[in-house]
């Protein structure tokens, strides 16, 4: 029963993930420059020097240069030119820019971490094809391979991100992690999204209820953890959008916390596009001239492997707290 690898992209043109992903990035990280600059202006913040990069220029006008940088690789990104260098120069570029936000505010921007991580994923996937397939993998009969390699990595790594969100949740606490105090100390510590009587009684009833905070903890770490589910199909990947979709939605209510870049990612990578649009089908050229290239699975001892994984960090006395 090996899990076969497929996406709701299919027999149609992935350009509107590509042309997709880099705009989100690009305008993510729009606003990373914009908060760089300001915070450089700043003397609160402290040091004033792109940390460990002291060779860069002190200068709030260089996080617009940076993002100049970032923004010509996602353009040329975008229009399907030179990936692979394209790719490459956007990510360091967004490393710097990324590494000086972190020195300034002493955290990396979560905002910026999905795009990021996205993009790599898409990048790692050009690769990927270039290994596999040669040149011709770069060229314009290529590209259909080549991206549906992309949109795997790219789906790999968000993947990767909710299940690391919930292990470093695990290493923390362990299974402790879902208490109820701590859920319900976070939901009292946040202001109200807004003044509506509903999500007031909403707030209440999860505060005054330790058996709902605990559920709600518990179905965080389910959500999360389980998210190696979103490799396992279109449909699979559509389900368990809905359910990342459902806890987001739930955190914004309850805790202000919004985490619009996923979600937005997600939608553009799970929902069925080009059906809803019939968009034409087109003809994978490389795949028909190479069939040992055809669809990847996912082996029955890779999967229950990653189910067992996730199941061990639950059980808290041998999991991942053991030792």
């Amino acid at each position: 029963m090996s899990l076969a690898y497929s996406s709701p992209y299919d027999g149609y043109s992935r350009t509107p993930l590509r042309v997709g992903l880099a705009v989100i990035a690009g305008i993510v990280f729009l606003g990373e420059a914009w908060s760089v600059a300001q915070m450089a202006r700043d003397p609160h913040f402290v040091p004033k020097s792109p940390g460990v990069l002291p060779f860069l220029p002190n200068d709030p006008a260089f996080a617009w240069v940076l993002f100049g940088l970032v923004a010509v690789g996602l353009l040329f990104l975008a229009l399907d030119r030179f990936v692979i260098a394209a790719g490459a120069w956007a990510i360091g570029w967004m490393a710097v820019l990324s590494q000086w936000q972190t020195a300034l505010f002493g955290t990396p921007s979560r905002n910026c971490f999905f795009p990021g991580a996205m993009l790599f994923g898409w990048f790692l996937g050009l690769v990927w094809a270039r290994v596999v397939a040669g040149r011709v993998a770069l060229s314009p009969e290529g590209r259909a391979f080549r991206e549906s390699l992309a949109e795997a990595g790219a789906m790999a790594c968000i993947a990767a991100g909710y299940v690391g969100s919930a292990l470093s949740k695990l290493f923390a606490s362990g299974f402790g992690w879902v208490n109820p105090s701590q859920i319900r100390w976070l939901v009292l510590s946040q202001e109200p999204l807004a003044s509506w009587p509903w999500l007031f009684a909403y707030r209440q009833t999860l505060i005054e209820s330790p058996g709902l905070a605990r559920l709600s903890a518990l179905l965080t770490l389910v959500i999360e953890g389980g998210s190696f589910v979103l490799l396992f199909g279109a449909r699979a990947r559509l389900a368990w959008t809905a359910a990342i979709w459902a806890l987001h939605l739930n955190i914004i209510l309850l805790c202000t916390m919004p985490y619009l870049e996923p979600m937005s990612l997600l939608l553009l990578f799970a929902v069925p596009w080009p059906r809803i649009f019939r968009r034409p089908r087109i003809e994978d050229s490389l795949l028909a001239q190479r069939p040992a290239l055809g669809q990847p699975t996912i082996p029955d001892a890779m999967w229950i492997l990653l189910c067992v994984m996730i199941v061990l960090a639950w059980i808290a006395p041998v999991g991942w707290r053991a030792g």
